[in-house]
């Protein structure tokens, strides 16, 4: 049975630092080249992206190679552009700040086809830093702590099995198309809000071993607006959808807030302080040492993971709250 045709779909806006990295990527995949093709949609980048994309596709030997643009620019109509142009039986939606495994395409390919029931496969994803800076790696480690991240399955590097949402996603076209693609009320959000639909049309899996690489922003302020904007799309997710938050998402929700008054109340009694104090610190050393999946890193390392985990957890409870709060009505 020959290999079905796969096409890749890169979303990018103003991604000149990575497109390179993450289309070489795609290009040393072992899923037969011939058997391959790869859309890039450039999302009104004011940068170099779609020229080095159209660079680095030429050196490949691919079945297609096109670079797309759209004027439109946000992740889910550049996504619905990628998807127009598939020619593919199978579709892999492939970010450009990622860098896939070798034999991610084929896997991908393989569980779709054998397997009828699956309407979505992904892996894991793991935070890449970009150098061994105690930033860099200290971000890194905050983004693979499995206890600071929601604990969803593609965060936790968890066995294989259904999940509510895996990262990025490998469907079939005909399906997916059939789905509506993605829907472009959420700029956020969108591979979420995907995953929910598909799980009326069969299983999202995650598939063990197909860890993704994945840059992440920089810095912690950057990192906090990015959460920030996370949590507020999340909760225009639940108002539009009618969805309801998993259990992880309430207690996301509710357990910064708790913790913030329980450190407020102890502070009141000197005692308490210093108990508080040093179960605290007890606590943030256990979660930061047996938490992440790595990287290592310096002891400034530590501190920034801590950091860090404060900026994610801090910035996407204050969005989520802050669009409860604007819309608490609806």
């Amino acid at each position: 049975m020959s290999a079905p045709l796969v096409t890749v779909v890169v979303p990018a806006r103003n991604e000149e630092r990575d497109i390179g990295d993450c289309l070489d990527a795609i290009l040393a995949q072992d899923h037969p080249h011939h058997r391959l093709e790869v859309v890039v949609v450039d999302g009104a980048s004011t940068d170099r992206t779609a020229e080095l994309a159209e660079k680095h596709l030429a050196a490949g030997a691919l079945a297609r190679a096109v670079v797309v643009r759209n004027p439109q620019g946000d992740t889910p109509s550049n996504l619905n552009l990628g998807l127009a142009e598939a020619r593919g039986e199978v579709l892999c939606r492939v970010d450009a700040r990622s860098l896939i495994p070798s034999h991610y395409v084929r896997r991908c390919a393989e569980v779709l086809v054998q397997r009828p029931e699956v309407a979505v496969v992904g892996g894991a994803q793991v935070a890449v830093p970009r150098d061994l800076s105690p930033t860099a790696t200290g971000i890194a480690r905050a983004l693979n702590n499995r206890w600071g991240m929601g604990l969803a399955r593609y965060r936790r590097g968890a066995s294989s099995g259904p999940a509510d949402t895996v990262y990025l996603g490998a469907f079939r076209t005909d399906d997916l198309r059939a789905a509506g693609g993605w829907d472009e009320r959420f700029p956020t959000n969108q591979d979420f809000e995907l995953n929910r639909r598909m799980s009326q049309r069969g299983i999202v899996w995650f598939e063990a071993g197909m860890e993704v690489g994945y840059r992440p922003r920089e810095s912690l302020g950057d990192l906090f607006r990015q959460y920030q904007r996370f949590g507020s799309w999340k909760v225009r997710y639940w108002r539009e959808t009618g969805d309801r938050p998993r259990p992880r998402q309430v207690a996301i929700l509710v357990v910064p807030m708790v913790g913030t008054a329980a450190v407020a109340l102890s502070l009141t009694r000197p005692r308490r302080a210093r108990r508080a104090a040093a179960l605290t610190a007890a606590s943030a050393a256990l979660f930061e040492i047996a938490g992440p999946r790595g990287p290592s890193t310096s002891a400034a390392g530590h501190l920034v993971s801590l950091g860090a985990s404060a900026a994610v957890a801090g910035g996407w409870t204050l969005g989520a709250w802050g669009e409860l709060l604007r819309h608490g009505r609806r």
